[in-house]
């Protein structure tokens, strides 16, 4: 097998599961679909729709099981076809918790780039003083994530420490996670 396929493999479930976090974003935001400037990422991840037949939303229609399922599927598909790409396969479980977990690990790291690019485009705002609509789409699609930790943290006037402990938060919970892989990779049999 080529380097060219693996990466080429690699490219393309990474630029899938992208398209279908921001949808899952967009609708956890509660953006509507209608805004024009994110109708492209709706129409472009309208499969999310299909599934919604068989994974339902659930917290008021803003958490798409559908979405969550299809980047679970996505990631079994890269796993397996890198797995044989490469030769060796997984068992059933193997492939359920490595899916899974490398799952979550990738959800994680969105949303860290997601409070990022917020951070960023919040000091383009302050220095400008002019939004265009992605900056503010942006910003909503980050505020889910940093809501319940501006209410953790006291307001203390102009600066707001939400985003840089939401980012810590995010790491730690991704080295738990990887921590938890560890444990478990010797059970597995991996």
């Amino acid at each position: 097998m080529t380097p060219l396929a693996f990466n080429l493999l690699s490219i393309v479930t990474t630029f899938a599961m992208l398209l279908i976090f921001i949808r899952f974003m967009l609708q956890f935001a509660g953006i509507s679909s209608r805004n024009p400037y994110v109708e492209p990422a709706y129409k472009t991840t309208k499969i999310v729709d299909l599934f919604e037949s068989i994974f339902p939303t659930i917290g008021q229609g803003r958490i798409s099981l559908a979405a969550i399922a299809l980047m679970f599927l996505i990631r079994l598909v890269d796993l397996s076809a890198t797995a044989g790409l490469a030769g060796h396969g997984f068992t059933p479980l193997e492939l359920f918790f490595s899916g899974s977990l490398s799952l979550i690990l990738d959800f994680l790291a969105m949303c860290r780039y997601l409070i990022m690019g917020s951070i960023i485009l919040s000091w383009v705002v302050m220095f400008t003083n002019s939004m265009h609509p992605m900056i503010e789409i942006i910003m909503q699609l980050a505020e889910p994530i940093l809501a319940p930790f501006r209410r953790l943290i006291p307001n203390i006037g102009m600066l707001d420490l939400s985003p840089i402990i939401a980012f810590f938060a995010l790491a730690l919970a991704e080295r738990l996670v990887r921590s938890i892989a560890v444990m478990i990779a010797p059970m597995l049999g991996g």
